[in-house]
């Protein structure tokens, strides 16, 4: 299989020479940035192969599968953590957002899966979509028919491209930056398609966490080799503020060092 070679996706750095972290496996090479710090993927699978044989339908099955018989115990007490909270923390971080941001117009996913979200969205929003996934835009469609949006089916970038400058109210990236093989470029074209005053809602899992400390290699963030990206607060509020980004929303409580995961809003400024 072909494979790219990556620079460092924020500061540019080449760091080919340096040896792999700990938290490499197999083939997929996971540098930290001998300038930045910033730790990614060196060598994910090009756009063809990632739609084709890594899309997130299928590697997330066999990611799932391998970690139960990795760690059971480990895998079970996730499990069961996960099947709490969903019972009695039934919070919804991007509905609470959306409510709070107060949010209507147009508003795009990119990376919108099967369109679950978009779906969501409330009767004063028109739904749009990118995903690169053929079967998961499919699905998508379906979701949105008949509230005036589109799904598009193809990168992030060529998705992007479509559209002309300040088209949308607000874009979601929602559990997808941590994916994108050039995520400056993709955050770039985000803010030149957002309004002035629009808003860019970010969910990714946080590297910086006290789950990934404890659990190493076994941490539910780690997906090869299609988590390309492992940010932490300050490297997300950094490659935010270098897209021209202003950052809204990202409190202590968005980023709790005992959560997987990471919330940020941040604005296209009005000039």
């Amino acid at each position: 299989m072909a494979h790219l070679h990556r620079v460092c996706p924020l500061c540019g750095t080449d760091n080919k020479v340096r040896p792999g972290s700990k938290y490499s496996k197999g083939e997929w090479k996971i540098k930290e940035c001998k300038n930045c710090s910033f730790v990614y993927l060196e060598n994910p699978p090009p756009y063809a192969e990632l739609e084709e044989n890594f899309a997130w339908e299928k590697t997330f099955a066999e990611e799932t599968a391998f970690r139960r018989k990795r760690n059971p115990l480990l895998y079970w007490i996730s499990t069961k953590n996960k099947e709490f909270k969903g019972k009695y923390l039934k919070r919804n971080k991007l509905r609470d957002l959306l409510k709070t941001l107060s949010i209507r117009g147009s508003v795009l996913e990119v990376g919108c899966a099967g369109g679950h979200i978009l779906k969501s969205l409330g009767e004063g929003c028109v739904p749009f979509g990118i995903e690169i996934s053929r079967q998961l835009a499919r699905a998508a469609v379906k979701e949105i028919a008949g509230r005036g949006g589109e799904i598009i089916n193809a990168s992030s970038l060529d998705g992007l491209a479509r559209f002309e400058e300040g088209r949308f109210d607000c874009v979601i990236m929602s559990a997808f930056l941590e994916h994108e093989v050039h995520p400056k470029e993709v955050l770039k074209e985000a803010r030149r398609v957002l309004k002035p005053g629009g808003r860019l809602i970010i969910k990714v899992p946080n590297f910086g966490c006290l789950n990934r400390r404890v659990t190493g290699k076994n941490w539910c963030g780690f997906r090869y080799p299609d988590h390309v990206n492992y940010f932490t607060p300050s490297s997300l509020s950094a490659v935010l503020k270098g897209a021209g980004f202003s950052i809204e929303k990202f409190s202590f409580f968005d980023r709790l060092p005992t959560s997987d995961n990471m919330w940020l809003v941040a604005s296209r400024p009005v000039r």
